[in-house]
Protein backbone atom coordinates (compact mmCIF):
# COMPACT_ATOMS: atom_id res chain seq x y z
CA UNK A 1 0.00 0.00 0.00
CA UNK A 2 0.88 3.41 -1.04
CA UNK A 3 -0.16 6.91 0.80
CA UNK A 4 -1.91 9.86 -1.23
CA UNK A 5 -2.26 12.78 0.21
CA UNK A 6 -3.07 16.38 -1.54
CA UNK A 7 -4.21 20.15 -0.83
CA UNK A 8 -6.02 22.58 -2.67
CA UNK A 9 -6.24 26.25 -1.97
CA UNK A 10 -4.91 26.21 1.65
CA UNK A 11 -4.90 28.77 3.28
CA UNK A 12 -1.50 28.14 5.37
CA UNK A 13 1.72 27.56 4.81
CA UNK A 14 2.11 24.42 2.86
CA UNK A 15 5.43 23.35 4.76
CA UNK A 16 4.15 23.09 7.96
CA UNK A 17 0.30 21.91 6.77
CA UNK A 18 2.68 18.93 5.20
CA UNK A 19 3.97 17.84 8.38
CA UNK A 20 0.32 16.12 8.30
CA UNK A 21 1.12 14.06 5.49
CA UNK A 22 3.87 12.14 7.45
CA UNK A 23 1.02 10.82 9.87
CA UNK A 24 0.67 7.97 6.91
CA UNK A 25 4.35 7.47 6.58
CA UNK A 26 4.02 3.75 7.46
CA UNK A 27 2.08 3.57 4.52
CA UNK A 28 4.98 3.92 2.30
CA UNK A 29 8.69 2.95 3.86
CA UNK A 30 10.50 3.36 0.17
CA UNK A 31 10.41 7.10 -0.22
CA UNK A 32 8.44 10.07 0.10
CA UNK A 33 8.00 13.29 -1.68
CA UNK A 34 6.11 16.60 -1.48
CA UNK A 35 5.84 18.71 -4.68
CA UNK A 36 4.06 22.18 -4.99
CA UNK A 37 2.03 22.73 -8.25
CA UNK A 38 3.52 24.43 -10.87
CA UNK A 39 1.02 27.29 -11.28
CA UNK A 40 -0.64 27.30 -8.04
CA UNK A 41 1.35 27.85 -4.78
CA UNK A 42 -1.53 26.82 -2.71
CA UNK A 43 -1.91 23.07 -4.10
CA UNK A 44 0.62 20.17 -3.24
CA UNK A 45 0.79 16.99 -3.49
CA UNK A 46 2.33 14.49 -1.04
CA UNK A 47 3.20 10.85 -1.60
CA UNK A 48 4.68 7.71 0.60
CA UNK A 49 5.97 4.73 -1.91
CA UNK A 50 5.97 1.19 -1.47
CA UNK A 51 7.41 0.13 -4.44
CA UNK A 52 5.64 -2.73 -5.83
CA UNK A 53 5.77 -1.98 -9.56
CA UNK A 54 8.26 -0.48 -11.90
CA UNK A 55 11.04 0.78 -8.92
CA UNK A 56 12.92 3.03 -11.42
CA UNK A 57 10.37 5.70 -12.50
CA UNK A 58 7.54 4.94 -10.63
CA UNK A 59 7.58 7.62 -8.22
CA UNK A 60 4.56 10.28 -7.84
CA UNK A 61 3.03 12.37 -8.38
CA UNK A 62 3.16 10.54 -11.69
CA UNK A 63 4.00 12.97 -14.60
CA UNK A 64 5.07 11.98 -18.43
CA UNK A 65 5.95 14.20 -21.18
CA UNK A 66 3.39 13.56 -23.41
CA UNK A 67 0.77 15.10 -20.82
CA UNK A 68 2.93 17.71 -19.04
CA UNK A 69 0.00 18.94 -17.35
CA UNK A 70 -1.21 15.96 -15.66
CA UNK A 71 -0.80 15.01 -11.98
CA UNK A 72 -1.36 11.90 -11.05
CA UNK A 73 -1.39 10.43 -6.90
CA UNK A 74 -2.86 7.16 -6.49
CA UNK A 75 -2.60 3.64 -4.55
CA UNK A 76 -3.68 0.61 -5.68
CA UNK A 77 -3.19 -2.11 -8.13
CA UNK A 78 -4.37 -2.23 -12.06
CA UNK A 79 -4.59 -5.43 -12.74
CA UNK A 80 -5.50 -4.76 -16.75
CA UNK A 81 -3.47 -2.03 -17.36
CA UNK A 82 -0.98 -4.09 -19.70
CA UNK A 83 -4.60 -4.85 -21.74
CA UNK A 84 -5.51 -1.64 -21.75
CA UNK A 85 -2.25 -0.23 -23.81
CA UNK A 86 -2.29 -3.40 -25.89
CA UNK A 87 -5.97 -2.51 -26.71
CA UNK A 88 -5.61 0.94 -27.20
CA UNK A 89 -1.77 1.29 -28.65
CA UNK A 90 -1.04 3.75 -26.09
CA UNK A 91 2.91 4.90 -26.18
CA UNK A 92 3.73 4.59 -22.52
CA UNK A 93 7.39 5.86 -20.74
CA UNK A 94 7.10 3.60 -17.97
CA UNK A 95 6.58 0.34 -16.79
CA UNK A 96 3.97 2.10 -13.45
CA UNK A 97 0.43 0.06 -13.98
CA UNK A 98 -0.80 3.79 -13.42
CA UNK A 99 0.51 5.22 -15.93
CA UNK A 100 -2.70 3.83 -18.16
CA UNK A 101 -4.88 6.22 -16.00
CA UNK A 102 -2.73 9.68 -17.80
CA UNK A 103 -3.52 7.65 -21.57
CA UNK A 104 -6.89 6.31 -20.64
CA UNK A 105 -8.24 9.99 -19.24
CA UNK A 106 -6.73 11.89 -22.01
CA UNK A 107 -8.55 9.71 -24.43
CA UNK A 108 -11.94 9.18 -23.32
CA UNK A 109 -12.34 11.12 -20.36
CA UNK A 110 -12.52 10.98 -16.29
CA UNK A 111 -16.04 8.17 -16.21
CA UNK A 112 -14.89 5.90 -18.86
CA UNK A 113 -11.06 5.62 -17.92
CA UNK A 114 -12.67 5.02 -13.93
CA UNK A 115 -15.20 2.42 -15.40
CA UNK A 116 -12.32 0.20 -17.57
CA UNK A 117 -10.18 -0.05 -14.53
CA UNK A 118 -10.13 -3.72 -13.40
CA UNK A 119 -8.04 -3.21 -9.99
CA UNK A 120 -7.98 -1.85 -6.64
CA UNK A 121 -7.32 2.05 -6.55
CA UNK A 122 -8.04 5.56 -5.10
CA UNK A 123 -6.41 8.00 -7.39
CA UNK A 124 -6.00 12.01 -7.45
CA UNK A 125 -5.63 13.04 -10.98
CA UNK A 126 -4.83 17.10 -11.61
CA UNK A 127 -5.33 18.66 -15.09
CA UNK A 128 -4.27 21.60 -14.87
CA UNK A 129 -4.83 22.48 -18.52
CA UNK A 130 -8.11 22.43 -17.79
CA UNK A 131 -8.20 23.43 -14.55
CA UNK A 132 -9.99 20.28 -13.04
CA UNK A 133 -9.38 18.06 -9.45
CA UNK A 134 -10.89 14.41 -9.95
CA UNK A 135 -10.73 11.97 -7.28
CA UNK A 136 -12.16 8.02 -7.56
CA UNK A 137 -12.13 5.16 -5.49
CA UNK A 138 -12.69 1.45 -6.78
CA UNK A 139 -15.91 -0.42 -6.83
CA UNK A 140 -15.68 -2.28 -3.31
CA UNK A 141 -13.62 0.37 -1.88
CA UNK A 142 -10.35 -1.54 -1.33
CA UNK A 143 -8.54 1.03 -1.67
CA UNK A 144 -9.20 4.01 1.48
CA UNK A 145 -9.81 8.03 0.65
CA UNK A 146 -10.83 10.16 2.33
CA UNK A 147 -11.64 14.08 1.97
CA UNK A 148 -12.73 17.62 3.85
CA UNK A 149 -14.05 20.47 1.73
CA UNK A 150 -14.37 23.50 3.25
CA UNK A 151 -17.26 25.92 2.52
CA UNK A 152 -14.82 28.37 0.69
CA UNK A 153 -13.49 25.35 -1.84
CA UNK A 154 -10.40 24.38 0.36
CA UNK A 155 -9.92 20.83 -0.33
CA UNK A 156 -7.36 17.82 1.76
CA UNK A 157 -7.33 14.17 0.46
CA UNK A 158 -5.56 11.74 2.25
CA UNK A 159 -5.42 7.80 2.41
CA UNK A 160 -5.98 7.97 5.70
CA UNK A 161 -8.61 10.65 7.85
CA UNK A 162 -5.82 11.13 10.44
CA UNK A 163 -3.84 12.97 7.81
CA UNK A 164 -6.10 15.40 7.87
CA UNK A 165 -7.34 15.68 10.92
CA UNK A 166 -4.85 18.67 11.98
CA UNK A 167 -5.02 20.53 8.57
CA UNK A 168 -5.66 24.38 8.94
CA UNK A 169 -7.63 26.21 7.21
CA UNK A 170 -9.45 29.62 7.79
CA UNK A 171 -12.89 29.06 7.52
CA UNK A 172 -14.78 29.27 11.39
CA UNK A 173 -16.87 26.28 10.53
CA UNK A 174 -15.78 22.84 10.88
CA UNK A 175 -14.98 21.00 7.90
CA UNK A 176 -16.21 17.13 8.23
CA UNK A 177 -13.74 14.35 7.71
CA UNK A 178 -15.33 12.14 5.35
CA UNK A 179 -14.92 8.89 3.21
CA UNK A 180 -14.94 9.08 -0.43
CA UNK A 181 -17.66 6.61 -1.86
CA UNK A 182 -16.26 3.29 -3.96
CA UNK A 183 -17.27 3.65 -7.48
CA UNK A 184 -17.46 7.01 -7.29
CA UNK A 185 -15.53 9.10 -9.31
CA UNK A 186 -15.61 13.32 -8.30
CA UNK A 187 -15.18 16.47 -10.93
CA UNK A 188 -13.40 19.80 -9.28
CA UNK A 189 -13.14 23.14 -10.93
CA UNK A 190 -9.73 24.62 -9.44
CA UNK A 191 -9.70 28.34 -9.69
CA UNK A 192 -7.04 30.60 -9.81
CA UNK A 193 -6.27 31.06 -6.54
CA UNK A 194 -6.41 26.96 -5.62
CA UNK A 195 -9.56 27.17 -4.14
CA UNK A 196 -12.15 24.12 -5.85
CA UNK A 197 -15.91 23.47 -6.28
CA UNK A 198 -17.17 20.58 -6.80
CA UNK A 199 -19.32 20.33 -10.64
CA UNK A 200 -19.79 16.19 -10.91
CA UNK A 201 -20.57 13.77 -8.60
CA UNK A 202 -21.07 10.38 -10.32
CA UNK A 203 -20.86 6.50 -9.97
CA UNK A 204 -18.96 4.73 -12.77
CA UNK A 205 -19.79 1.15 -11.92
CA UNK A 206 -22.24 -0.53 -9.60
CA UNK A 207 -21.05 -3.96 -8.38
CA UNK A 208 -24.46 -5.33 -9.62
CA UNK A 209 -23.95 -4.68 -13.21
CA UNK A 210 -21.24 -6.56 -15.35
CA UNK A 211 -18.02 -3.73 -15.76
CA UNK A 212 -16.85 -2.20 -18.56
CA UNK A 213 -13.62 -3.90 -18.25
CA UNK A 214 -15.20 -6.90 -19.12
CA UNK A 215 -14.80 -6.55 -22.64
CA UNK A 216 -11.32 -6.84 -23.22
CA UNK A 217 -11.03 -9.46 -20.07
CA UNK A 218 -8.90 -12.10 -21.27
CA UNK A 219 -10.44 -14.80 -18.52
CA UNK A 220 -11.96 -17.61 -20.98
CA UNK A 221 -15.55 -18.05 -22.07
CA UNK A 222 -17.47 -20.02 -19.15
CA UNK A 223 -19.38 -22.73 -19.95
CA UNK A 224 -22.95 -23.00 -19.77
CA UNK A 225 -24.63 -25.06 -17.64
CA UNK A 226 -25.61 -26.09 -13.79
CA UNK A 227 -24.55 -29.30 -13.14
CA UNK A 228 -22.00 -30.33 -10.59
CA UNK A 229 -18.74 -30.24 -12.94
CA UNK A 230 -19.73 -27.63 -14.60
CA UNK A 231 -20.04 -25.04 -12.18
CA UNK A 232 -16.41 -26.53 -10.22
CA UNK A 233 -14.86 -25.82 -13.88
CA UNK A 234 -16.13 -22.78 -14.20
CA UNK A 235 -15.18 -21.55 -10.17
CA UNK A 236 -12.15 -22.80 -10.91
CA UNK A 237 -11.66 -20.92 -14.20
CA UNK A 238 -12.62 -18.00 -12.32
CA UNK A 239 -10.95 -18.29 -9.30
CA UNK A 240 -6.77 -18.92 -11.44
CA UNK A 241 -7.45 -15.64 -13.19
CA UNK A 242 -8.27 -13.70 -9.78
CA UNK A 243 -4.82 -15.39 -8.75
CA UNK A 244 -3.27 -15.23 -12.28
CA UNK A 245 -3.89 -11.09 -12.78
CA UNK A 246 -2.79 -10.08 -9.46
CA UNK A 247 0.87 -11.53 -9.79
CA UNK A 248 2.09 -7.81 -11.75
CA UNK A 249 4.58 -7.50 -8.69
CA UNK A 250 8.27 -6.47 -9.79
CA UNK A 251 9.21 -8.05 -6.33
CA UNK A 252 9.18 -11.16 -4.58
CA UNK A 253 5.80 -12.70 -4.10
CA UNK A 254 4.74 -14.74 -1.17
CA UNK A 255 1.23 -16.02 -0.25
CA UNK A 256 -0.54 -16.92 3.42
CA UNK A 257 -3.42 -19.57 3.06
CA UNK A 258 -5.52 -19.98 6.20
CA UNK A 259 -6.36 -23.10 7.57
CA UNK A 260 -9.97 -22.43 6.82
CA UNK A 261 -9.03 -22.24 2.97
CA UNK A 262 -10.48 -25.89 1.15
CA UNK A 263 -7.70 -27.84 -0.62
CA UNK A 264 -8.87 -27.14 -4.13
CA UNK A 265 -8.64 -22.99 -2.99
CA UNK A 266 -4.73 -23.64 -2.00
CA UNK A 267 -3.79 -25.95 -5.17
CA UNK A 268 -5.38 -23.51 -7.35
CA UNK A 269 -3.35 -20.76 -5.22
CA UNK A 270 -0.32 -22.02 -5.21
CA UNK A 271 -0.13 -24.00 -9.21
CA UNK A 272 -1.39 -21.00 -10.75
CA UNK A 273 1.09 -18.61 -9.18
CA UNK A 274 4.49 -20.84 -9.68
CA UNK A 275 3.11 -21.78 -12.90
CA UNK A 276 2.97 -17.83 -13.96
CA UNK A 277 5.75 -16.63 -11.76
CA UNK A 278 8.80 -19.53 -12.38
CA UNK A 279 8.13 -18.43 -16.22
CA UNK A 280 9.77 -15.49 -15.20
CA UNK A 281 12.32 -16.43 -12.94
CA UNK A 282 10.56 -14.86 -9.90
CA UNK A 283 10.83 -15.85 -6.56
CA UNK A 284 7.60 -17.65 -4.82
CA UNK A 285 6.94 -18.47 -0.91
CA UNK A 286 3.67 -20.39 0.79
CA UNK A 287 3.13 -20.23 4.28
CA UNK A 288 0.00 -22.85 5.32
CA UNK A 289 -1.60 -21.75 8.61
CA UNK A 290 -3.71 -24.32 10.20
Amino acid sequence: MCGIWALFGSDECLSVQCMCAMKIAHRGPDAFRFENVNGFTSCCFGFHRLAIVDPLHGMQPLRVKKFPYLWLCYNGEIYNHQTLKTQFDFDCQTKMDGEVLLHLYDRFGIKKMASLLDGVFAFILLDTANRKVHLGRDTYGVRPLFKFLTDDGFLAVCSEAKGLTQITHSMETTATIVPFLPGHFEVFDLKLNGKVQSIQFEQFHCCTREPAHALYDTVEGLSSGVDEETVKRNIRSLFENAVRKRLMAHRRIGCLLSGNCCPFSQETVILTARNNLWAVGEIFAVHTVV
